[in-house]
This record gives structure tokens, C-alpha cells and sequence, in this order.
């Protein structure tokens, strides 16, 4: 394996989360303004990802929650609203892409099919300063699949949990290509909230304003807001273009024993 590209494959299954915000410049403040504005009944509730199947339609999707099962509180006071995705209905949460894959083939087959299917949802018209964002600086690295803006309420709490379903642990330790339990999911915060917290594999993340976390949603994680202020994410996931890995190389830092 090339350097540059073991180098990053390092990054990838080797750290919990990166604060990557010196990447892009974030209109955060706008963008929060867009997410305050948009009517309410727009907002859903989230879904576990270890429910994210082919065959399950949203209302199925919202039955399984972080939480509904085991021994931990279910989680209370989440909302989201779906900006882009397969369908361009807001209401659909589910992804349909399943980050398995035999072949790089398959891997670049994949990849085809992203490009082709994501599209802007019925409620992106609410997000013009969203959507310059990320067609000008976010497109032009990744391939998008999905972008969510999500809101924890006052109180609110997300169950710790991860987001690798039972069928697919067992591909974790084959020689299979997949996109678990690797960096994989970013994590934008509109306004830092005091007392508000996440958590990733037992460490708490950087949070300020227009924060960007680079996240491996295969590690144990939560969140909670303890203030009366509701904090708005924006959550997205993607596939990374070369272009992607050159920004890592060029603008990822590494001291004290970890990746920042």
C-alpha cells in the first residue's frame, strides 16, 4: 500500500473523532437561521441505525430508537429533518446504501449509484445557504449520500449506542471492504450549547460554533443537553473522493500521541 494511502487508511480505523473544522469555512450562523425558520412539522424523529434495511418505510424505522430495547433510558427530545437523500422525500430517513462490498468493483459500482440517486429533499427549498455549502465546498471532496440537520431539545438525550447492525459485525474482521467502524460520519455544530455533550468510545468531542467532527459512529457513543437551549448538528455521510485524501494530507495535524 502507498504511503499517502496507508496514512489515511491510519487515520481512518485508528481514531475515535477529529476536529477538522480549519477545513472549510462554515456559514454555521446562517445555516441555523435556515434550521429555526423551517416549520416545525417538518421535524421527524431520528431512527437507529441498526434498523437501516432495505424494505422498512419511515414510520417502521421510528419504532426501533436508541434505548427501545436492553437495559438503557430511551432517548428523548431528538429531532431531524432530512435535506438530502435517495428519495427526495424528507420523511425518508432509511439509507439504502449498504457499506459492504466484495470488489472494488462493487466499491466503484457503488459509488455510481450515489452519484445517480442522492438528490435534494422536498424541504432543501428552506436551505438555500445549506445547499451553496455544500455544493461549493463539500461536493467537490465526497460523494454525499446523506445530509441531516439534527436538533437536541432542552433535556434531550441521545441512548449510547453504535451504528454497526448485528448482520454486518462479522464482516468487520474479514478481508471484505466496508466503511464500518472507520471515520466515517461528519458532525457539524450551528451553536455550541453550554452543557451539552458527546461522547465517542468514552471521550468527550470539541464543541464551539461551527465545530466540525470527523466521527467513527462504530464506537460507543451519546449525547445530552443539560441546558435549556436546544443545540442544532448537521449530521452527513459520504464517500471520499481523491480530493478528499489530499485535503486530509494537507491540512490533517497530528501531536501528543493523537489525530486532531
Amino acid at each position: 500500500m502507498r504511503t499517502d494511502n496507508q496514512d489515511f487508511h491510519n487515520i481512518l480505523t485508528k481514531t475515535d473523532f477529529a476536529d477538522i473544522s480549519h477545513f472549510w469555512e462554515v456559514p454555521y450562523k446562517d445555516i441555523l437561521e435556515e434550521a429555526k425558520a423551517m416549520p416545525f412539522s417538518y421535524w421527524r424523529k431520528p431512527f437507529d441505525a441498526d434498523y437501516k434495511r432495505e424494505g422498512l418505510n419511515d414510520l417502521e424505522s421510528n419504532v426501533y430508537y436508541p434505548g427501545s430495547k436492553g437495559d438503557l433510558i430511551p432517548a428523548k427530545g431528538w429531532r431531524s429533518v432530512t435535506v438530502l437523500n435517495e428519495t427526495g422525500d424528507h420523511r425518508d430517513q432509511i439509507s439504502r446504501f449498504t457499506p459492504i462490498f466484495k470488489t472494488q468493483n462493487e466499491y466503484r459500482n457503488k459509488v455510481k449509484e450515489v452519484i445517480e440517486n442522492s438528490q435534494w429533499t422536498n424541504v432543501a427549498k428552506y436551505y438555500p445557504k445549506l445547499q451553496k455549502f455544500f455544493i461549493e465546498e463539500i461536493f467537490p471532496y465526497m460523494h454525499v449520500g446523506h445530509i441531516y440537520v439534527s436538533v437536541l431539545d432542552a433535556g434531550g438525550i441521545v441512548t449510547e449506542h453504535n451504528d454497526i447492525p448485528d448482520e454486518a459485525r462479522p464482516m468487520l474482521d474479514s478481508d471484505r471492504i466496508h466503511s464500518f467502524n472507520v471515520l466515517n460520519t461528519f458532525n457539524l455544530v450551528l451553536n455550541h450549547v453550554k452543557s451539552c455533550y458527546s461522547c465517542f468510545n468514552g471521550k468527550i468531542m470539541p464543541a464551539y460554533d461551527g465545530a466540525i467532527r470527523w466521527t467513527n459512529t462504530g464506537k460507543q457513543h451519546w449525547v445530552v443537553n443539560m441546558n435549556k437551549e436546544s443545540q442544532y448538528q448537521i449530521i452527513w455521510q459520504g464517500l471520499y473522493k481523491k480530493e478528499f485524501r489530499k485535503l486530509v494530507k494537507e491540512k490533517y495535524k497530528y501531536s501528543h500521541g493523537s489525530y486532531q
